[in-house]
């Protein structure tokens, strides 16, 4: 039964998709880009996002120091992920496979701007907060319901940050067995309907 449902679901375009770099169903229409949480200091500048077909580009948010060193987002600090964040993401379930290099001007270094990835609304840090201001790698997150990025700026003080993702791969979530054997009874009960149709049309012109 389940060969059969796969077969159908391949005929139909729905059996698990799969995307290279951002096109398809992680096309770059398809993510939301926002800015959370509230910049406090000195010409304070938001995160942003730039998309190509291969590539995105997000550089985190940043302010110029106040006086005494604090905090310059409300409720951030620092090497802590507070609500100032970039967020990058898409209600597109599936497996995604990606490279990303990240680099932080921070004076701080990269305990004052985080990099991680958002599965499932849950967020985990990538970037490793004691290392290196430059720093890379590569990944794979399966995501049941949505997937992103995020940049989050703890102390949004001194620089921001940048990370490139590239390489994207996603093969998008199939259907469990008991989906299975829905779409394959809908679509046998189709046939069935048609057959008939046809069958009654046939009478009729005897």
């Amino acid at each position: 039964m389940k060969h059969v449902a796969l077969a159908l679901l391949a005929w139909l375009g729905i059996a698990g998709p799969a995307a290279a770099d951002f096109t398809g169903p992680v096309a770059p229409g398809n993510w939301t880009v926002t800015n959370t949480g509230t910049l406090t200091g000195g010409s304070p500048t938001l995160g942003g996002a730039t998309f190509s077909s291969t590539q995105l580009v997000m550089t985190g948010s940043n302010s110029q120091s106040p006086s005494g060193f604090s905090p310059s987002c409300a409720g951030g600090f620092f090497q802590t992920l507070g609500p100032c964040q970039l967020q990058v993401t898409a209600n597109v379930p599936g497996t995604y496979s990606f490279n990303w290099s990240y680099v932080t001007t921070d004076t701080a270094g990269p305990g004052g701007d985080t990099f991680g990835v958002i599965v499932d609304s849950t967020r985990i840090s990538l970037s490793d907060a004691a290392g290196a201001n430059t720093q890379s790698g590569t990944e794979s997150f399966a995501a049941a319901s949505s997937f992103g990025w995020f940049i989050n700026c703890g102390d949004c003080i001194g620089g921001s940050a940048t990370t490139t993702v590239s390489q994207l791969g996603f093969v998008a979530a199939i259907p469990e067995p008991e989906t299975y054997a829905l779409m394959v009874a809908g679509v046998l009960g189709l046939a069935v309907r048609l057959r008939n149709r046809r069958a009654g049309r046939k009478i009729g012109r005897d």
